[in-house]
């Protein structure tokens, strides 16, 4: 049954005894009164199709998508995937997902305030065979960031014009927190990336602003914020009892040796245009999985030796203390390509004759490139004792 009351009284009378302000609330009553007096079934029913309505447009525009379960000794379900470049989404998500998120990397630690998240990023691969990619921005084309349960795929190409400076600033806040570990396989090169993306997107911005000025006129310092200085990085490519630490394992190796499932790595997926608007369900797929492998293989290692993999464990031990800057990082991976290079020359030259491979000035300073190079070399990921393992896996 529907009921309608309607009321009649002279305009003039109402506006001289109410303002237009006052209206406001009754008009807003009205509608609601006018909502409310429908059927409940109709209500019900156009409310589940709002509801569709929404889920349909936010599967459309890309948002929503579900890696298919994994096979395998043990396998894995299905995972839920978001796919984003707005800010106020990553924050949702990072809220809902990552206990210790905070909008400032200077968060006070406690044990309840640290979490894991498994990282990684794809980049847009330009091979000389397609010269249609030349044009597409350089670094990371999208980064991953993973629970057990979800994960999240922010595309970075498709912000702004896919340089650092339009970049999402929270979600570089969580890549710079110390209380959240960063957990991959050659964690250490992405961070890498994603810092000389940003020191390049920092120079720009620089550049195009020289002098920007504050409100009473002085001149901003920006600083070092808006470099994506990854903090607490976790390489876990020589987790495994045993390995050598000059051999990282790679993400298919340790999935089926800790977690009992299997993936699959696709050169085809791996070099395909990841500056696309809209990725392909494999893409996202395929991006996803991988950064869910290590923040899964560090779950199950907790289940099984929290005194050891635990969050709060982990940020205690020596290696993640000791852990070197990202600048520091950036100019010895910058020294060690100068060095490979001067190296490649002179040997270069005396293939060609035009250096005695006897002379001694050449026999000396291909002495002190191979020492520079010892010394440049990357830092191995941490290894542990079988003790730290309850073994078998599964």
């Amino acid at each position: 049954m529907r009921i309608l009351l309607l009321v009649f009284f002279p305009f003039d009378m109402a506006m001289n005894a109410v303002s237009k302000s006052d209206l406001a609330p009754l008009i807003t009553r009205k509608r609601c009164a006018f909502a409310i007096s429908e059927d409940s079934n109709d209500v019900r029913i156009r409310s589940e199709s709002q509801q569709r309505t929404r889920r349909t447009r936010q599967k459309q525009c890309g948002l929503c998508h579900t890696a298919p379960a994994l096979s395998g000794s043990i396998g894995a379900p299905e995972l839920p995937v978001l796919t984003t470049k707005d800010s106020r989404i990553i924050q949702r998500w990072l809220e809902e997902h990552v206990p210790s998120y905070s909008g400032s990397s200077n968060s006070i630690r406690s044990s309840y305030s640290c979490s894991i998240l498994g990282l990684d990023i794809e980049s847009i691969s330009k091979p000389p065979w397609l010269p249609e990619r030349a044009s597409l921005p350089d670094g990371p084309a999208t980064i991953q960031l993973s629970t057990p349960y979800s994960c999240l795929l922010v595309q970075l190409s498709q912000c702004g014009d896919g340089s650092a400076t339009h970049a999402p600033a929270v979600l570089r806040d969580v890549i710079n927190n110390p209380n959240v570990i960063k957990v991959g396989v050659g964690i250490d090169d992405d961070a890498l990336e994603l810092y000389r993306w940003s020191k390049k997107g920092d120079n720009l911005r620089t550049q195009a602003h020289p002098r920007d000025v504050d409100h009473r006129g002085r001149q901003i310092n920006f600083g070092s914020s808006a470099l994506w200085e990854m903090s607490s990085r976790f390489d876990i490519g020589c987790i495994l009892p045993n390995s050598d630490p000059s051999r990282r394992l790679g993400l298919r190796d340790l999935a089926n040796t800790i977690l009992g499932v299997e993936i699959e790595k696709s050169k085809k997926l791996a070099m395909s245009n990841w500056g696309l608007r809209h990725l392909s369900s494999s893409q996202v797929s395929y991006a996803a999985r991988d950064a869910w492998v290590s923040a899964a293989i560090l779950e199950r290692l907790q289940r099984d030796k929290i005194e050891v993999f635990g969050v709060n464990a982990l940020l205690e031990m020596e290696f993640m203390k000791r852990q070197r800057s990202m600048k520091e990082i950036d100019k010895r991976a910058t020294m060690r390509k100068i060095a490979k290079e001067e190296m490649k020359s002179l040997i270069e030259q005396a293939k060609e004759g035009g250096i005695p491979i006897g002379d001694h000035h050449y026999k000396k300073r291909m002495k002190e490139l191979t020492k520079a190079l010892t010394s440049l070399r990357p830092d191995p990921p941490p290894s542990f004792d079988q003790s730290a393992f309850v073994l078998p896996f599964y």
